[in-house]
């Protein structure tokens, strides 16, 4: 049962922690408990103890600051606290501040309840967890999000990683689990979704070359995320592309590298496929970029750049389902990124 305390936060008698507010999800529902922090104006930390990981939401005065659980922060966070049915919390008080939340946590709980019903609705269209994903005979790639689930996210994420499973698509994409879930359901009950289906790859001697070998891993298409450094100016990017293209003799096309990224290049090989290469700047400010793009790529090419204090942070937000070809800073050169995707691919053919 929630349980209430006069302490302003959390003290410790006999070893034990007490809180201000706290109980079991099965019993105190998180709706009920935001519900009552926001109209009590409450101000503090709640934290949230989930069968898969914990959570973290800051208040004040009954506003939202932010709010963390697994790798999703703020509104994502918030959604996938509400639509967690089991676990505990506990909120400790805090003194009041003059700062102002961005989130409205009316519309928060609101969304998850609309999210909930839609998924109820075609809850008998999700697969089960074992289920490799691929796309249907229809081979749609583009889809509208009708449902505000981050469906075109999922269907891309699937389209370029064939054989993934609902459980590795809930820890690679960072969006609330129960928007992913929904999107699945969504995308399968339009015919858009079926069981992975093994399927010939135009590609002529696959054996030949690393970047063909990258290219048949990649189902015929290989998405690389390539973290930069800031200090890499266009022509330095330039020559790193252009030892990659020279390499698969495909025609190095014209390249617009916009100042603070991303940007976007694309290589066709005569024997067939395509490498698409996003160029993203480690820089805090693009943190969320990265790690939504992670997840939808084949693998992450960094560098010396890893060792750096964002770099590390980017490190640990690449998805399991994603590879990493990487180097160290003595190895930083114009046949970098190309030396690190042939050892990739020699390594797994």
């Amino acid at each position: 049962m929630a349980k209430t305390g006069k302490s302003a936060g959390p003290t410790a008698t006999d070893g034990i922690s007490r809180f201000d507010l706290s109980g079991r999800i099965e019993v105190f529902s998180l709706y009920e408990v935001f519900e009552m922090l926001s109209s009590g104006r409450k101000s503090g930390v709640l934290d949230v103890v989930a069968p898969f990981g914990e959570g973290k939401c800051s208040l004040n005065r009954g506003s939202m600051l932010s709010a963390t659980m697994f790798r999703l922060s703020d509104h994502e966070a918030v959604i996938e606290m509400l639509s967690t049915k089991s676990g505990s919390f506990s909120f400790a008080s805090t003194a009041s501040n003059d700062l102002k939340g961005e989130m409205d946590l009316t519309s928060l709980l609101m969304e998850t309840v609309r999210l909930e019903d839609e998924f109820e609705r075609i809850s008998s269209y999700f697969p089960d967890e074992t289920t490799r994903l691929g796309l249907s005979s229809r081979g749609l790639r583009v889809v509208n999000d009708d449902l505000s689930c981050g469906a075109p996210h999922v269907l891309e994420v699937i389209a370029n990683k064939p054989k993934i499973t609902t459980p590795q698509l809930l820890a690679a994409i960072p969006l609330a689990s129960l928007k992913i879930r929904l999107a699945v359901a969504w995308l399968s009950s339009s015919g858009i979704l079926g069981e992975y289906n093994t399927q010939a790859i135009t590609l002529q001697g696959i054996m030949d070359s690393w970047h063909q070998k990258l290219l048949f891993l990649g189902g015929g298409g290989s998405r690389i995320l390539f973290a930069s450094s800031s200090e890499h100016g266009p022509e330095e990017i330039f020559a790193i592309i252009s030892a990659i293209a020279q390499d698969c003799a495909a025609p190095m096309p014209e390249i617009t590298l916009p100042h603070d990224g991303p940007g976007v290049v694309r290589l066709r090989p005569p024997t067939g496929g395509l490498l698409s290469i996003t160029v993203l700047p480690v820089h805090k400010r693009h943190r969320g970029t990265f790690q939504s793009l992670a997840a939808s790529a084949q693998l992450v090419a960094m560098g010396g750049v890893s060792r750096s204090e964002e770099g590390s942070i980017w490190l640990g937000l690449i998805p399991e389902t994603t590879g990493l070809a990487a180097w160290d800073e003595t190895q930083e050169g114009p046949n970098s990124l190309r030396d690190a995707l042939r050892e990739y691919a020699d390594s797994r053919m």
